[in-house]
């Protein structure tokens, strides 16, 4: 796959997933600067996903309550000061009820650092599709 994502700095929600990882690799081998976060905030969530970040280069990893509407807020504020801004979120959760607020505060810190997509993860190529803007 090319490197049609280089320079694109991306938020993935959901990284301890079976479809958050296979996000994770694609975004990655697509050129994208990712930042994994777990929407689960247990220790052990927390230990995978920093390994996984490890193991593709990604340079941020988090785990957190993703219900959690402070702890969201927070996360969101630091991931993009660490990449320097968002052009892409990935919701990778599944899980429709926090989607809406995860989308609500992450279209505040998009629209702050210039505009990007938000996108919810079905399958790792529709999401590069969607992160690089091209027509599935």
């Amino acid at each position: 796959m090319p490197a049609r994502l280089t320079g694109k700095r991306v938020l993935l929600l959901g990284a301890e997933t079976e479809v958050g990882r296979a996000c994770a690799e694609a975004l990655i081998e697509a050129g994208a600067t990712l930042a994994l976060v777990a929407a689960n905030g247990d220790a052990e969530t927390a230990f995978a996903v920093k390994r996984l970040a490890k193991r593709l280069g990604a340079p941020v990893s988090q785990a957190i309550y993703a219900t959690n509407e402070a702890a969201v807020r927070v996360m969101v504020r630091q991931v993009s000061k660490a990449l320097g801004g968002l052009d892409a979120v990935v919701d990778a959760t599944r899980n429709a009820a926090s989607r809406e607020m995860f989308q609500r505060l992450t279209a505040r810190e998009l629209e702050r650092t210039g505009g990007g997509v938000f996108v919810v993860a079905h399958d790792h190529v529709d999401v590069v599709v969607a992160v690089a803007g091209d027509k599935a």
